[in-house]
């Protein structure tokens, strides 16, 4: 999550008077909820096919990355 939270903000950044496309599948689609959620203030449009039944999915996700992916 902090990955793409850091792309929405660069972009944000970059381009701020247009909105900002996150486009998400499954697991995908809750992570693009979780981004939107700690990023209130970015004009995001979701796009959400198939979005994954719990956000607590994502955060064991982020666990995942972090841990065995850095």
């Amino acid at each position: 999550m902090k990955l793409v939270g850091e792309a929405v903000k660069l972009e944000c950044a970059l381009s701020p008077n247009k909105p900002i496309y996150l486009v998400g599948d499954s697991l995908g689609g809750s992570l693009a909820l979780a981004v939107a959620a700690h990023n209130p203030t970015v004009d995001l449009v979701l796009i959400l096919a198939n979005p994954g039944k719990s956000i607590n999915a994502v955060f064991l996700f982020v666990i995942f990355v972090n841990v065995f992916c850095w």
